[in-house]
């Protein structure tokens, strides 16, 4: 998509907790076909930005980067993780950003921001987040082959468009010695800011106004994470577009290429 200046629109795509950019190879190639894509490859690996209550240093992060890389305003693209970064910066630095569009990110609704806050004080949140099966993941493999058949048998990743599997392989782990393979290979996403980024979950995002700028949300109509009542309050008080595609919460790399379409489809309606 051209912009008026005649240059493509930057769309900046930031991915779920624990699946670095290059996961999502299918999904950005497609959308490089239309616009000047960007990435973050692994959200909050970075000291400066350690990873604290409501994400405040995980927006900075974001923030800053955008700030550091982009002349102009762009579009925010993100899962999971990454689509709540994205409206946070939109909300707080409007500026910086043209478009929004959330794939399975919930803004949580009052009820369910004030559950959460209690489940964080009384240190239960393991109990609905993934925390808890994050904490002693298996890390190490003899190779990629090993892990592509490990993570194929996993209940999140089994559906999974095969490619985006390989994708995620490839870019989730690494070499523990490039100069020796026979150490095997470990994952790339630090476990423990996994669990953390779990465990510290926004409950104070606002989703009583407008943003500034079009935005909208994709669901998918299997997910045990963005629900029903999400879309509509995200529709009735923020003003965004809702749509749903088949599949859970992972529906961008089971349904790349169906999650890449809609994405540019609703950018056309949008901008």
């Amino acid at each position: 998509m051209t912009s008026q200046s005649g240059l493509r629109d930057i769309l900046h795509f930031s991915h779920a907790n624990g699946f670095p950019a290059g996961s999502y190879q299918i999904l950005l190639d497609q959308l490089a076909e239309h616009y000047d894509v960007k990435t973050i490859d692994r959200l909050g690996h970075q000291p400066q930005y350690p990873v604290t209550d409501n994400w405040t240093q995980l927006e900075k992060e974001l923030t800053h980067y955008f700030e550091q890389n982009y002349s102009r305003p762009v579009i925010a693209v993100g899962h999971s993780l990454g689509g709540l970064l994205s409206y946070m910066v939109a909300r707080n630095r409007p500026d910086l950003i043209k478009g929004l569009i959330m794939l399975d990110s919930p803004v949580l609704t009052p009820m369910q921001a004030f559950g959460f806050k209690m489940l964080k004080r009384l240190n239960l949140s393991d109990r609905v987040t993934p925390a808890g099966r994050t904490d002693g993941r298996r890390q190490h493999w003899a190779d990629q082959q090993e892990a592509m058949d490990y993570f194929s048998g996993k209940s999140l990743m089994k559906r999974f468009h095969p490619e985006s599997l390989r994708h995620y392989v490839n870019a989730g782990t690494e070499w523990v010695d490039a100069n020796d393979p026979a150490k095997g290979v470990r994952l790339r996403f630090d476990p423990e800011t996994e669990m953390n980024i779990y465990r510290t979950i926004p409950h104070n995002v606002r989703s009583d106004k407008p943003l500034a700028m079009p935005s909208a949300v994709i669901g998918g109509r299997n997910s045990d994470v963005f629900w029903p009542m999400n879309g509509a309050r995200m529709k009735s008080k923020v003003g965004m577009k809702v749509r749903w595609l088949p599949g859970g919460h992972m529906f961008p790399l089971e349904k790349p290429r169906e999650t890449a379409e809609l994405i540019h489809q609703l950018l056309g309606e949008m901008l």
